[in-house]
């Protein structure tokens, strides 16, 4: 269970976590070998991770499946991250990787979806749904590299240097990838 001071809100018993201390507290502990800060850090990262995959892979039993793969990296990898700070970055890069590595064994259809990644739909539904419907097929006549930038670009709502470090490529090749 993750350490935060107990409360209430609206009425109800909750517990508060101080997210940005404990995570970095966390970052180090589990760099240090405690298997119990990193089930923490799985806790606490878990619905962002398969969220991120889901938004690849379009199935939540491969997100799944590609989120605890990305879990198994971190743990392996924990090591080699020099700045308990810099996990975030790190963290969503290995998920990216492992997201794109389940996609390529998997290989049977589009990757990238976008339910749940648009705005609502404008008043004239007819139109809005069109419109939809128009883009996906646009989008999922791209390459693969370039619909798992657009959904982090514009999915994920990450700026281009995030996009870029989560891909692995240089701002530039990910602006050019874009334009």
């Amino acid at each position: 269970m993750l350490p935060g001071v107990v409360g209430t809100f609206r009425g109800r018993l909750c517990v508060t976590l101080d997210v940005m201390t404990n995570r970095s507290d966390l970052v180090t502990a589990a760099r240090g070998g405690d298997r119990h800060a990193f089930a923490d850090l799985v806790e606490l990262e878990s619905r962002e991770a398969i969220g991120l995959c889901l938004s690849i892979l379009r199935c939540h039993p491969d997100a799944e499946d590609a989120a605890q793969e990305a879990f198994v990296r971190a743990w392996r990898q924990l090591p080699s991250l020099r700045d308990a700070d810099l996990w975030g970055g790190w963290f969503r890069r290995l998920t990216v990787t492992a997201a794109i590595d389940y996609y390529r064994r998997r290989r049977n259809g589009n990757l990238v979806p976008f339910d749940g990644q648009e705005p609502a739909p404008l008043p004239d539904t007819q139109h809005s749904l069109a419109a939809r419907d128009e883009m996906r097929g646009l989008i999922s006549g791209l390459e693969a590299k370039d619909q798992i930038l657009l959904v982090l670009r514009f999915g994920h709502d990450l700026e281009l240097p995030q996009v870029a470090e989560a891909l692995g490529i240089p701002v530039g090749t990910a602006k050019s990838r874009l334009h």
